[in-house]
Order: structure tokens, then C-alpha cells, then sequence
């Protein structure tokens, strides 16, 4: 039998350190073949050694996945003595993408090329301020920023009623995570030798009470945080609740509503929280309509194509905001939604309708 033609490659760039979403999109390899596209992968070592797969189709589809073997060997790594997510980890990662995005296009010249997310604005969007001023430009509903660092200042406003989330500027996973509100203070960093300090593993950052510790905020201000006015979230049974909102192509995949404890700070999977994929049906559709809409609309915003957003309702089911986006989200569990088969499904789609937009790489 005839070997069928095929006219895009999907290449995959990961690590397979990704237990996740790069291991969840091989799984769908025969998928991806039956659905007409080649398939290739390479790993982020192989690709700074210019070491790239023999591509014979005239288009190339890239995914980016996170490099977690470069991020835990030279940014986040073991001997890091710096306080979790600084604009370091910014800057290093920022040289890093650059790199492999030059990289990976001096090694396909003169191929046609769809970048699902490009690697540099990835990068780029590792700052949490870079993110909130590009959503506020684009009128996207998202936590009133605080850009104050004077604790009489915020104990003031602490005073007044009002709530803060204090997050380190280019961290992630719910990590260095500090709330505030009025006779309650909690942080998930932890401390050695009075110096505020990270955990090694993503997983199990347990928060502590630091009411009034003037010392541990002054210090933590002086950080490069982010600081936001924190939104009270809908609740369902004692639980808090929030949705993590797949988007590609400027359509909503998949909702994924996720719960913790209504005395927790965070839904973080990787700190505690976990997913309820049932009460999407109990949310009411406009709801789920202002959801969906501001989920694309942040997507778009940021010049993206792929995102997990993460969206709070606030507890009167009135309005929503968007408060984190994630380039790199994980995926859920295949059994209780394949989102790489639907992401390759609708790829399918697009390119059928000839909406795939790619562009010639002429180096």
C-alpha cells in the first residue's frame, strides 16, 4: 500500500521530564498520524546541540513544552540561594527561550511555520506585571494591582476592609504565595536563619501564619513580588472555587473547576487543591459565557494560542477576572478529558478550513 503524503509536521518540543502535558501529547501519536499530520518530537538538549529531526513535510506546527531539565539544572536549581520566582528567573529564562527560538528556525529555512505559542513571548510572560499590564491595556477584567510597598500604607487599606495577594513576580504553581487581610497573615514560603527562603519540590508548600510580622513583610516588599487586591471567590459548599480555562485558537477546549478548602489560600493543584469537573454543571451559562469570554479575551491579548487561564467569579456570581494565565498549563488526566486528542482534532479543523496561518522561515 501507498505511504500517505503528508503536508505538516507536528513537532513537539519537551523534555521528557514533562510527565504531563509532553508525555500526554506522545500518547496521541497514532492519533496524530491518523488525523494526517507527521509527527516528530525532540528534547531541548538535543535541540541546542543543533541536533533537529529530518522534517520532509513543506509545514511545521510547533509546540513548546516547559523545559524543566534546563529550569532545574540552571534556574530554579538546587544551590539557589535567592528567594523563589525573582526577576532572575525572568531574565535567565527570557536568554534561554531566545536561544532555542533562534535555534530551531536557523534549523527549518525555508519551511512554512505555525509556532502554537512563540517561546519568546512565553518567556516574556513569565512576569506577572509584564502579563497584568497587557491585560488591563486590552480591557480584560483582572485584580486591581497594588503598587505600594509601605507597610503603613497597606495596613491601612488592611484596615479598611480590603484583601492582598502578594506573589513573587515571575513565580508560578502557587509558590511563594502570601495572603493578607486584617488579623490574618499567611505565606507559604519558608524561613532559615530568619531569611525567607523556597522549598525544592513544586509540590507541598504549606502555608504558615505571620500575622503582623512586620519584619517577614518588610522583607518580602523589598522582593521582586507582585502585589494584588485579592477577590473574594465563589464558594460551594465550604470549598472555594476557581476554573482553570484550556483556550486554543481562541476557542474554549475545556473548563476545569478547581477546589480547596474556603480556609485555604490557594486551588493550586500542586498545593493542595484538586479538580471538580462536575460543577461546571451547576454554574449557571451566563456564567460560564463571562468565563469563557474573558478566558479568550486574555489569550488574545497576549498574542497567544494556547493558554490554561485561570478565572475567579467572585462570590455573588457577578463578575469574573482573570488572574493568572499559564503558557505552559498542564493537562488533565486523559480519562477525564483528552485535551491533547482535541487539541490535534482541532488543528484538523482549522487546517481543513485553511485557518492555519503559517509563515515562511527565510533565514
Amino acid at each position: 500500500m501507498k505511504k500517505k503524503k503528508r503536508d505538516i509536521t507536528v513537532l513537539a518540543v519537551g523534555d521528557r521530564a514533562d510527565y504531563d502535558s509532553y508525555k500526554k501529547l506522545n500518547k496521541e501519536r497514532r492519533f496524530i498520524l491518523k488525523k494526517g499530520f507527521d509527527y516528530q518530537t525532540i528534547n531541548y538538549k538535543s535541540l541546542l546541540k543543533g541536533k533537529t529531526p529530518d522534517i520532509t513535510t513543506g509545514k511545521v506546527i510547533i509546540f513548546f513544552f516547559f523545559p524543566f531539565v534546563h529550569w532545574n539544572k540552571y534556574i530554579e536549581h538546587r544551590d539557589y540561594r535567592g528567594i523563589y520566582g525573582n526577576y532572575i528567573f525572568y531574565t535567565k529564562f527570557n536568554s534561554f527561550c531566545r536561544k532555542a527560538a533562534d535555534i530551531i528556525r536557523s534549523s527549518l529555512p525555508d519551511k512554512e511555520i505555525l509556532f502554537i505559542n512563540d517561546l519568546l513571548l512565553s518567556s516574556l510572560y513569565r512576569d506577572k506585571k509584564t502579563v497584568a499590564k497587557a491585560l488591563a491595556k486590552a480591557k480584560v477584567s483582572i485584580p486591581s494591582v497594588v503598587n505600594t510597598r509601605r507597610i503603613r500604607d497597606i495596613k491601612r487599606l488592611l484596615e479598611s476592609g480590603h484583601k492582598f495577594f502578594i506573589k513573587p513576580r515571575c513565580g508560578s504553581m502557587g509558590k511563594g504565595i502570601t495572603f493578607l487581610q486584617l488579623g490574618d497573615w499567611q505565606t507559604n514560603f519558608d524561613f532559615k536563619d530568619n531569611k525567607i527562603v523556597g522549598r525544592r519540590s513544586d509540590y507541598g508548600w504549606h502555608f504558615r501564619d505571620v500575622t503582623d510580622d512586620n519584619s517577614f513583610l518588610r522583607s518580602l516588599l523589598r522582593r521582586n513580588i507582585f502585589m494584588e487586591e485579592a477577590i473574594e471567590p465563589l464558594s460551594i459548599k465550604d470549598d472555594r472555587i476557581d476554573f482553570r480555562v484550556y483556550v486554543f485558537f481562541d476557542k474554549v477546549l475545556y473548563i476545569y473547576p478547581r477546589r480547596n478548602s474556603i480556609d485555604a489560600v490557594t486551588t493550586n493543584i500542586s498545593q493542595g487543591g484538586w479538580g471538580d469537573p462536575g460543577l461546571v454543571d451547576i454554574i449557571p451559562n451566563r456564567v460560564l459565557s463571562k468565563i469563557k469570554r474573558t478566558a479568550v479575551k486574555a489569550t488574545k491579548a497576549l498574542g497567544l494560542k494556547f493558554t490554561g487561564v485561570d478565572i475567579v467569579v467572585d462570590n455573588v456570581l457577578k463578575n469574573v477576572y482573570a488572574v493568572d494565565v499559564n503558557m505552559f498549563p498542564g493537562f488533565p488526566k486523559r480519562k477525564t478529558f483528552n485535551l491533547a486528542r482535541e487539541m490535534v482534532s482541532e488543528l484538523k479543523r482549522l487546517n481543513h478550513k485553511g485557518a492555519l496561518q503559517f509563515k515562511r522561515n527565510i533565514r
